[in-house]
């Protein structure tokens, strides 16, 4: 393993803790309502079942958008956890499957962000591996953009 590749556990970690995530992840009441719509309006006109929600998928992917978010304001120590596969991240917030996918938009708006997200998923969304979601919408006051996540994961 190279010395950047080690640094992202102990970079995962450090982020968990700061955010007081330590332990398996609080149950959160409900996803952000309209990302949560657009993907499982996405998927439906599929031949897949719905997309289950996962507290530990949406841990995962806070995480993602909160490097990404971090990494925007230049207070991030490391680059982004932007990979699109995810699984370092999905394994350590306890996620046990091996196919995660992470999919990404930002712009000035929320809907528009999560437009971006869509086209960017639009092959993804019809896989029918993946079978839970988690998703992250923040909003970064410096640039004014809105930034969203969805981690997918199948067995």
């Amino acid at each position: 393993m190279s010395a950047t590749n080690a640094r992202w556990p102990v970079a995962i970690a450090v982020m968990l803790a700061v955010a007081g995530w330590l332990g398996v992840p609080a149950a959160v009441a409900e996803p952000h309502p309209a990302l949560a719509q657009a993907i499982k309006s996405a998927r439906a006109g599929t031949a897949c079942d719905t997309l289950q929600y996962s507290p530990k998928a949406e841990l995962a992917a806070e995480i993602v958008n909160r490097s990404t978010r971090d990494y925007v304001n230049f207070t991030a120590e490391y680059v982004p956890a932007d990979d699109p596969h995810p699984t370092a991240i999905a394994k350590d917030v306890g996620i046990e499957g091996t196919k995660v996918m992470s999919l990404q938009g930002a712009a000035k708006t929320e809907i528009d962000a999560i437009k971006g997200l869509l086209l960017q998923g639009h092959q993804a969304l019809s896989d029918c591996g993946y079978t839970d979601y988690g998703v992250s919408m923040l909003h970064e006051p410096q640039s004014g953009y809105s930034l969203a996540v969805v981690v997918m994961v199948g067995p």
